[in-house]
């Protein structure tokens, strides 16, 4: 498996900026509910650009610890902060870099991963007893348009029919609650949250250099057009167009054991 989203892309860093700028406050609502707070030992696993490795750097304050990791970290945004450290780490064959950690977040990282499972048990291995995982993954089957458009339809599925021959898992998400349970993880929860991204907007450059990013590989496999792409394009920096994204699905669990019980509220 090739990763198709490779760091080297000239546009990658604004991609990722993108990405943060929709899914951020899906992330960190979720883990505000957890409670993760002051003096909290984090792992952000495949940190992109690094805005929410400083958001948990800032919620666990300075007696927190939070290590940032990536398998190339040249996109990690990170400031003179001292509780946070950045890691170049491959999840899938090296060991935990630290002691074990009172959360571990990773968000859509293991569904482009050749056996996303294993990543699972690899990660439930980083957290300590009473410590929670995170995990959070795209479901594409709920995307749609508000503003009906065909050749967007298309290109999405072009998108979509690309990146999974590439080893892409686009419905991994609706897996993880039960994949959880599996893992032996307890106070297990799930929700799926999708927004709706207007065209010209920060949270729709995702989705535009998403599609740019695969475009000259998607028309040479022969799946669409590259005047269908270009259309599709179009509407994505059309203020009139507006588009329900993919559902990003957020998965908590906590690993057991007689470790510190911190209060948490998500199924209250």
């Amino acid at each position: 498996m090739t990763y198709v989203f490779a760091q080297d892309w000239h546009r990658e860093g604004k991609r990722l900026a993108g990405l943060e700028i929709a899914a951020d406050p899906i992330s960190s609502d979720v883990l505000s509910r957890l409670g993760v707070g002051t003096g909290w030992r984090c792992a952000e696993v495949g940190a992109g650009g690094g805005s929410l490795a400083l958001w948990l750097a800032d919620r666990v304050g300075d007696t927190g610890q939070v290590i940032a990791t990536d398998l190339d970290p040249g996109h990690l945004i990170v400031h003179e902060v001292p509780n946070l450290q950045v890691l170049q780490h491959d999840l899938t064959t090296e060991d935990p870099p630290a002691e074990p950690f009172d959360l571990v977040h990773t968000r859509l990282v293991i569904e482009h991963l050749p056996d996303p499972e294993n990543a699972l048990t690899r990660l439930t291995d980083w957290v300590r007893p009473g410590g929670w995982l995170v995990v959070e993954a795209g479901d594409w089957s709920t995307r749609y348009e508000i503003t009906p458009s065909a050749v967007f339809e298309a290109t999405l599925v072009a998108v979509q029919k690309f990146l999974a021959s590439a080893g892409f898992a686009p419905m991994f998400g609706r897996r993880l609650p039960g994949l959880f349970r599996d893992h032996g993880l307890v106070d297990v929860g799930g929700e799926a949250r999708s927004r709706m991204l207007k065209g010209g907007t920060p949270e729709m450059e995702f989705f535009t250099l998403t599609i740019e990013r695969v475009r000259t590989a998607m028309v040479a496999a022969g799946l669409i057009s590259d005047d269908a792409v270009a259309a599709a394009l179009a509407l994505c920096a059309d203020s009139s167009f507006a588009v329900m994204s993919p559902a990003l699905v957020s998965a908590w669990g906590r690993v057991p054991g007689n470790g510190r019980v911190e209060p948490y509220s998500l199924d209250s």
